[in-house]
């Protein structure tokens, strides 16, 4: 037994099978989840405008949504910020042609009708970088001025030369002022808008693949970092709860969504997640710690014990690390904004969960990690044997080069 004296006394080690098909499913069912039926993923990955605003009265939700539905969104793309008494909403539109319609057909009206039938010979809408239209024409070389004049009487275009020749890109209205003219138009309450952000899907494309490499990277890294600082036998277990809370995590948001509670999967979640990975690292090294230095003053101890006392007698430190954080986030959840909701709900059940992985996936991986070494070294035998027959030859053909040269050497000095 120990000597090091500790305030608890639970068997942890002893729940590990029974939290290791916890864990399993858990996983599995947010694998599931994730892969045939996805997050809701915000703007920031799928491309799009989002505008919140706020009505100077109190306006319902349900005429916010009637005049958006006469634009084309649906009711997902309102959503009320703060509760029912409050005016402030979030409108979400994806779509980067939103209230395009027909314009393609005038501005190629306007300038057939300017400078002749047929000057225009393609026209077609590019989305890449924002709403805008591709015009190449025939005839003489124009200036983007010339293309004004005709379209002045469509409000907010701008022309803009292309690099290639007698090519214009024209930039279509912006979202906002759209969804801006629809509520003045629908609703008598003015309003202020309070934030408008706007990300092409070619961006967006990017920053998913970009946010999910980060988190793949970040785990790699600290396998590499963990196997240095201790042993190969730790880093394992490390990597695995890390994953285990990623994974586990995502799957909670995904069921939310399914029943009505969405929260949207953007950066601010990539950055919840790399937290929530830093979070239960930490945790994860502390008792790694403690494990390593009880390991070295008490050899005589069985692997199982050392584990399950490591973990006690650092319980302490790590529950009042934990329900700090999660007090912190819990006022961040009641009365932060939609985007620091979804960041605090993140880590909120991160913390939950990675103190949950830290002692019950973490070190009991060590414990098996230890008990499936035979089982390793037995595999990797016959590898490193043959790499010796390999190398073997290779010896004693250098030997006997060696004395062919030196019989050879002595012949020659004794030759007449």
């Amino acid at each position: 037994m120990l000597s090091r004296e500790k305030k608890y006394n639970v068997n942890f080690v002893g729940y590990r099978k029974t939290a290791a098909i916890c864990s399993f499913f858990l996983v599995l069912l947010s694998l599931s989840l994730f892969i045939f039926r996805g997050p809701t993923w915000g703007i920031d990955f799928t491309g799009g405008t989002e505008i919140q605003i706020s009505f100077d009265q109190k306006t319902d939700i349900a005429e916010v949504r009637a005049a958006m539905q006469k634009q084309g969104l649906s009711d997902d793309a309102v959503q009320q910020v703060g509760g029912a008494d409050e005016s402030g909403f979030v409108i979400r539109v994806q779509d980067p042609m939103f209230g395009s319609d027909g314009l393609k057909e005038d501005i190629t009206s306007k300038l057939d009708g300017a400078f002749g039938t047929g000057w225009v010979e393609e026209a077609s809408f590019d989305n890449q970088v924002g709403a805008r239209m591709v015009v190449r024409h025939s005839g003489d070389a124009k200036s983007a001025s010339d293309l004004e004049a005709p379209l002045s009487s469509i409000e907010g275009l701008k022309v803009e030369q292309a690099p290639d020749d007698n090519t214009f890109y024209i930039k279509l209205p912006s979202i906002s002022s759209k969804i801006e003219d629809a509520l003045k138009e629908n609703i008598k309450s003015s309003f202020d808008v309070l934030q408008t952000d706007s990300v092409g899907p070619k961006v967006g494309d990017e920053l998913k693949e970009q946010g999910i490499v980060s988190i793949l990277s970040t785990l790699g890294l600290i396998l590499l970092y963990v196997a240095f600082r201790f042993n190969l036998a730790y880093a394992p277990g490390a990597v695995l709860a890390l994953f285990h809370d990623v994974v586990v995590v995502v799957g909670i948001f995904i069921f939310l969504d399914i029943l009505g509670w969405t929260h949207e999967f953007n950066l601010p979640m990539v950055g919840a997640l790399l937290t929530i990975i830093g979070y239960s690292l930490n945790d994860t090294i502390v008792i790694y710690d403690r494990i390593r230095e009880n390991t070295a003053s008490y050899r005589q101890s069985k692997l199982p014990e050392l584990i399950n006392n490591s973990i006690n007698e650092t319980l302490r430190r790590t529950i009042a690390t934990s329900i700090t954080t999660m007090l912190a986030m819990l006022a961040f959840l009641f009365l932060g904004g939609p985007v620091i909701q979804t960041f605090a709900l993140a880590i909120f059940l991160g913390v939950i969960f990675g103190t949950y992985s830290t002692v019950f996936v973490a070190s009991p991986t060590i414990l098996l990690m230890e008990e499936l070494r035979p089982k390793i070294e037995a595999v990797l035998a016959p590898i490193a044997s043959e790499k010796e027959e390999e190398q073997q030859p290779d010896i004693v053909l250098s030997k006997a080069e060696q004395r062919r040269r030196m019989e050879a050497e002595l012949e020659s000095e004794l030759a007449p």
